[in-house]
């Protein structure tokens, strides 16, 4: 197995409209890949395909060595069908989600969201007490660290819904960093934060994504944090691909002829 994510004669569609069209698409472990392109490009749609929010309905979609899909088997020969819930939940387990809707309980502090992360850890006993919100001392402290890195050390008995977008955004990633994921998906992370923010986000990803091993997949709205995300860019539009190329050979022009598509 020689990729975290592989997709094949992918094909999404909602009332007749194609919102993702992509033949063939390979990512290999250890890679940070950033997608770009404009409004209803496709991107969001791709990243919820690969962190099974979404499911297509036609091809196969392969992530971390477990395949699904409706469509005939790929050049692997991988079985072709939809995840069963235990499926699911490993593939959920192993892919980090840093979606634009973040997702956090609003009525816990930042420390109990960022301990959410760390469910998927738990077993037996030690997963029965989170149900009472009761984790082992280990795994505090782990969550304060996590936190305290990104300057929230004061802030983490504070509830979700009393910090601020840029600090709530921090929360988030110290969660992913507490899941330990194998696949980091991030959706446009840096939206609505000003650029101080911006930026301490943008690094604090890139080191969570340094784990060796672990895959970075990006949507970025602003390109110039291309440099600090990525290594490989994928320019969509109209939901397909339009050009995948190394961080180096992306060149203004290419990306103004990207945006400008009728």
């Amino acid at each position: 197995m020689n990729e975290a994510v592989r997709l094949e004669g992918v094909q999404v569609a909602v009332d007749g409209r194609v919102l993702l069209d992509v033949p063939r698409l390979a990512i290999a472990p250890g890679e940070r890949v950033a997608i770009v392109g404009p409004n209803g490009a496709g991107k969001s749609t791709l990243l919820k395909v690969i962190g099974a929010l979404t499911e297509a309905r036609q091809g196969q979609v392969q992530v971390l060595g477990r395949c699904t899909g409706p469509g005939l088997a790929g050049e692997g020969g991988y079985a072709s069908r939809m995840l069963t819930r235990q499926e699911r939940r490993a593939w959920r387990r192993d892919t980090g989600l840093l979606m634009q809707g973040l997702h956090l309980v609003p009525r816990l502090s930042a420390r109990e969201n960022v301990l959410i992360g760390a469910l998927a850890r738990l077993q037996g006993a030690q997963a029965l007490r989170s149900w009472c919100r009761w984790y082992p001392p280990a795994l505090v402290a782990e969550a304060d660290a996590a936190l305290a890195e990104l300057g929230l050390a004061e802030r983490r008995h504070i509830r979700a819904d009393r910090l601020s977008g840029g600090e709530r955004q921090k929360v988030a990633l110290a969660r992913v960093q507490l899941q330990r994921p194998r696949l980091l998906l991030a959706d446009e992370p840096t939206s609505a934060l000003d650029p101080a923010a911006t930026r301490e986000v943008c690094v604090a990803l890139r080191a969570i994504a340094a784990e060796p091993g672990r895959t970075l997949l990006t949507v970025v709205h602003d390109l110039e944090l291309l440099p600090l995300l990525a290594t490989r860019v994928i320019g969509m539009a109209e939901g397909r691909v339009r050009w995948d190329r190394p961080l180096a050979e992306v060149t203004p022009p290419l990306l103004q002829a990207l945006y400008e598509r009728p």
